[in-house]
This record gives C-alpha cells, sequence and structure tokens, in this order.
C-alpha cells in the first residue's frame, strides 16, 4: 500500500472534468478507495480548493467538493512542525515547502502534482497522476 499525498492542483482537477488530467486523478483516488492505497491531503490543500472553486461556481458547490473530497482522502496531520520544516527547506514557494514538509513528516511515498518541479528537491519523490498510474501497471 503506497501512501499518496495530493496537491491542490490534483484536487482540482479531480472535481472539474473540464481540467487537465481529470481522468487520471479519479483513476488515483479509486485507488485509494477500495484499490489499497491511501490518499491523504494538507488542510491547506482543502482551503486552496475550496477558494478557486468557490471563485469558479459558488461557495454552495465548493462546500460540496469540499465534502467530497474530505470523504474521500485522509486529512493529514498538520501543524508547527511543518510550518517549521517548509520555511527552512529551501523551497522558493511556501505553499510548496508545506506540501513537501506534510509529505516527509507524514510517512508519504509519493506526492501527486502536475507541477512535479516544484518538488525536485523532497526526499518524497513527486509524480502526476498519470505517471503514477503508468508505475502502478493501471495506464
Amino acid at each position: 500500500m503506497s501512501r499518496l499525498l495530493f496537491d491542490t492542483n490534483v484536487l482540482l482537477d479531480l472535481v472539474d472534468e473540464r481540467r487537465p488530467q481529470s481522468r487520471e486523478a479519479a483513476l488515483v483516488v479509486e485507488r485509494c478507495n477500495g484499490g489499497g492505497d491511501m490518499g491523504l491531503v494538507t488542510p491547506m490543500s482543502l482551503k486552496d480548493a475550496y477558494y478557486v472553486l468557490g471563485k469558479a461556481y459558488g461557495e454552495s458547490i465548493a462546500r460540496r467538493c469540499i465534502d467530497l473530497l474530505a470523504g474521500l482522502l485522509v486529512v493529514a496531520p498538520f501543524g508547527a512542525e511543518e510550518c517549521d520544516l517548509a520555511l527552512r527547506s529551501g523551497e522558493p514557494d511556501f505553499e510548496d515547502g508545506l506540501i513537501r514538509a506534510c509529505a516527509e513528516l507524514n510517512g508519504v511515498d509519493v506526492i501527486l502534482s502536475r507541477d512535479t518541479r516544484a518538488f525536485e528537491g523532497s526526499r518524497v519523490p513527486a509524480v502526476t497522476c498519470a505517471e503514477y498510474l503508468e508505475k502502478v501497471g493501471e495506464w
């Protein structure tokens, strides 16, 4: 069983089928709900997805989407230690540093992101959903 941390852009792909890699994100989530993998998400990514979805579709739809995501994925523990590690990580983007820190401190095997270059300095490899599915033989 792999522990997979979903970046915000993958969450948005998952709930909006018009976005790039929406199908791939859905297939990975299926693996996390009955297929043996564990999908995790940070509270921060849920907040960011809520903001984007609220601007695009309104508050009611944004809340329903976040409720759905929170039901499909495990909300990872997140606190001061992750913030401190992110600040010391040297990541040029603090948000990416927070994702990286959460992955490293919570025993995550893979970060799922469309922006894999953002995590090149992480001890946890970052791949796209399509790359992950190819790796596990489901693409």
